[in-house]
């Protein structure tokens, strides 16, 4: 799947599509619980409301810069 394509569905094709992807990552803002996926070439932001116990956004990206709010809570260690 394309990002394209991926943005041409709607919502409960959209969540039907996170379910072939890889959850590597997430952050807390406000009331949403945002979790990272990766599909294919591109990535895709699940906004979880926390109070409604819902999915009410599904945001696809492949922009290495909206990562950011990822990479600066992830801890990196090198072993040798």
């Amino acid at each position: 799947m394309t990002l394209k394509e991926f943005l041409q569905l709607d919502h409960n094709g959209r969540a039907a599509a996170v379910s072939n992807a890889v959850c590597i990552g997430g952050r807390n803002e406000g009331k949403f619980v945002i979790l990272l996926y990766q599909r294919d070439s591109f990535y895709i932001e699940v906004y979880y409301h926390k109070r409604y116990n819902q999915v009410l956004d599904l945001f696809g990206f492949d922009d290495m810069m909206l990562l950011d709010p990822y990479l600066d809570k992830m801890e990196i260690s090198l072993s040798y």
